[in-house]
Formats: structure tokens, sequence, C-alpha cells
């Protein structure tokens, strides 16, 4: 079992989330989040005067998914997310060694399928 993290440009939350329920993902957790990385600030006008944002705001996706199926979750957030320009994201992968539903007891891969 793998953790998929991503964290994303807010107006892909719609696209990433209908792309990731028609591969069947049975659940997952989406936030709010902000950030920075290469994109250090964002250069608005507010009533006439310029602002800096030194954190943007992104949206952040926790999946678990099985062994089996992580490189086509990862290449179908790849395939909804990216525009090409800094500030795409950035998908962190780590491993899960146990899950248990709390409603049915079912552990491992059936816990969250």
């Amino acid at each position: 079992m793998k953790k998929l993290e991503a964290i994303l440009r807010t107006e892909k939350m719609p696209v990433v989330k209908e792309k990731l329920r028609q591969m069947g993902i049975g659940g997952m957790t989406i936030s709010n989040v902000s950030g920075w990385s290469k994109q250090r600030e964002l250069h608005l006008q507010w009533r006439g005067q310029p602002v800096a944002y030194d954190l943007l705001p992104r949206i952040k996706f926790e999946i678990a998914v099985p062994d089996s199926m992580t490189d086509s979750v990862i290449q179908a957030i790849i395939e909804a997310a990216r525009t090409g320009e800094h500030g795409d994201g950035i998908i962190f992968i780590s491993n899960i060694e146990q899950s248990v539903n709390i409603a049915t007891l079912d552990k491992g891969d059936k816990s969250f399928t």
C-alpha cells in the first residue's frame, strides 16, 4: 500500500478529483493548504496598491492506493494537473505499513477499496 500526497494548484482540484473518481478510487482527503517552493511570491494589486503574497493557496490530496495502482494513479494526477509551468505541484509517495477500516475492521487493501 502507498500513500500519495499531491499538492496542486487550487483550480485543478475538480479535474483531478473527477479523474480519480473515474479510476475507482474509493476515497480521498482534500485539504486547503498554503506554501511556496521555487515560486516564492505572487505579485498582485489590491485597491491600486501592489501586494506580494509569499504563501500561495494550494490543494492537498491524500490518497491510499494498492501497490498495483500506484503508477496509474500518479500518471492520472499528472495528466489532470499539469500545465507545464512552475507551481503545478508535487506528489509525495510513502509506504503504509497497515490500515484498518474502523467500521468494518477490514485490514490492508480491503480497508479503503
